[in-house]
């Protein structure tokens, strides 16, 4: 159970729950002030097992590190949820040329979505389709350090 209206870390957290901490995960949806029922595991919601920890860790970050990922791909999408999701804001701060990208197309799904499921089964794809890129750059030991583009890696084999 998460929050209405997923944004990027909510996003990309669905992904990571469905990809490797439980392929049969549903997602229900409520608003911050509804109260999360018994039956289900709320992320991102008050009160909830899973939560970010305000400018200290994102959403993300706790479903790493109480799943364990060490997925090196998965660790380098940590990279990216947290740039954007502490330097927001302040978008000159952000630091990982592909922050901006992945993280606006996820925050483009609730406008382009009838509703929060469609927005995160879009969300899902989009992260498969970016892992999946990440771990191709992995395979060529290209996978970009925190000061090097994607594009950059993509031009350069």
């Amino acid at each position: 159970m998460t929050r209405n209206k997923p944004h990027v870390d909510g996003c990309a957290s669905a992904w990571l729950i469905k990809r490797f901490i439980d392929k049969y995960a549903v997602f229900g949806f409520i608003t911050k002030e509804q109260e999360i029922p018994k039956s289900a595991i709320g992320f991102t919601l008050a009160k909830a097992e899973i939560n970010p920890v305000e400018g200290v860790k994102t959403t993300f970050d706790s479903l790493v590190e109480k799943y364990r990922a060490e997925d090196p791909v998965v660790l380098k999408i940590r990279e990216i949820i947290r740039d954007y999701e502490f330097n927001e804001e302040n978008p000159e701060r952000i630091r990982l040329k592909e922050t901006l990208g992945l993280c606006f197309a996820l925050k483009g799904l609730e406008k382009t979505s009838k509703d929060d499921a469609e927005a995160t089964t879009k969300a899902i794809m989009v992260m498969d389709a970016f892992y999946v890129t990440l771990k191709d750059l992995v395979t060529l030991n290209l996978l970009p350090s925190p000061r090097m583009s994607l594009t950059i890696c993509l031009y350069s084999y």
